[in-house]
């Protein structure tokens, strides 16, 4: 994938162009669930390389990282095309995560560009984000992307592993 051109962001700040946005590879598993254990999901870290295989494998999905010049892994991001019923079709930004240390200098904002990119080859009719309200500072970001918040909403869960 094209690495995404450095231009100023939203307030003035460049984008830095150090970060390469590209891709994810399986051999990126290991560092994608390191990322997602340190920014507090509960990732099965055994379990990635093999959902990250299968995300792969879809035509439906994307997932794409940053990596600083040294080839670390930084930041990744997780879009699915989705078409339902009631809402026609969307990309969702699934996953997006990037490193604390990196925060602030573009990565996100090049990693959500990209998905748009990606979307904008599918005749997508938007882009949706969800975001944890704990996450305060996601909730500044999606607005300064161009996202309108559009409701809040209670997520329910049900484990079905070990079911018959």
């Amino acid at each position: 994938m094209p690495d995404a051109e450095a231009r100023p962001g939203k307030a003035g700040r460049p984008l830095s162009p150090a970060f390469l946005i590209r891709g994810a590879t399986e051999e990126d598993a290991e560092a994608l669930g390191r990322l997602s254990v340190t920014l507090g999901y509960g990732t099965e870290q055994e379990a990635v390389p093999g959902r990250l295989r299968a995300i792969l494998a879809s035509d439906s999905n994307l997932v794409v990282v940053a990596a600083d010049p040294t080839g670390r892994v930084v930041g990744w991001l997780q879009a699915q095309a989705v078409c339902r019923l009631h809402t026609g079709s969307k990309v969702e930004i699934t996953g997006l995560l990037v490193d604390p240390e990196v925060r602030r200098h573009g990565v996100g904002r090049r990693l959500v560009a990209e998905a748009e990119r990606w979307a904008g080859g599918r005749s997508i009719e938007g882009m949706v984000v969800r975001s944890n309200v704990a996450r305060v500072g996601s909730h500044r970001f999606c607005p300064a992307l161009g996202f309108d918040l559009s409701k809040t909403q209670a997520v329910y869960q049900k484990d079905l592993r070990g079911r018959a």
